[in-house]
């Protein structure tokens, strides 16, 4: 079983109306712009209006997957875990905004660098930092700021984040990159 089985499987749920439309999110996404980095999963958020929509959308999906692993449903042999859209209305946008893309036979629609970016500093583990930085250059500035504008909190704390991300680069392959606020090109004594 594969990524794109599950992916396949999310492609049939709409098709047959069981959702309206989804967006990958997570690491699976960003592989589209950066090189693959491990992960176990799929994430995906799934275009719903209420709670009730969502609930339905999550029993039809739960009775057609193959299984339950803690909040992730086993779909094509991988686990994905269920996002709704009405819980953030970052997540709304995010599926609304969602680039299509082919992967093998499939079209499936993923974030937008810009939307990857913002969703990773709201999770900020220490891997999303990485991710970031990397996603930073594929993101269009204007939008990005534009997306912050709109969707951060009131004490800017995505804003934040970004800005000391970005006073790190992306460490080369076997080196690790300075600590934020640190300069990277003299070492430190």
């Amino acid at each position: 079983m594969s990524f794109i089985d599950a992916l396949g499987v999310m492609n049939g749920f709409r098709r047959r109306g069981v959702i309206k439309d989804y967006a990958v999110i997570g690491a699976v996404a960003a592989t589209a712009y950066m090189e693959p980095m491990f992960t176990e999963d799929v994430d995906v958020i799934v275009l719903v209006d209420t709670d009730e929509d969502y609930l339905a959308v999550f029993q039809a999906i739960a009775s057609e997957s193959e299984g339950q692993d803690g909040m992730h449903q086993i779909l094509g042999g991988v686990p994905v875990q269920l996002f709704p859209s009405n819980t953030m209305p970052l997540y709304r946008d995010t599926v609304e905004q969602a680039r299509q893309v082919h992967v093998g036979n499939l079209k499936i629609k993923i974030a937008a660098p810009e939307h990857l970016i913002l969703l990773y500093l709201l999770a900020f583990r220490d891997k999303d930092h990485v991710r970031v930085r990397y996603l930073l250059r594929d993101a269009d500035e204007e939008r990005l700021d534009a997306l912050l504008e709109r969707f951060d909190d009131a004490e800017n704390t995505l804003a934040s984040r970004l800005k000391d991300l970005r006073g790190t680069s992306i460490p080369r392959e076997g080196k690790m990159a300075a600590p934020p606020g640190t300069d990277e090109f003299c070492p430190q004594t």
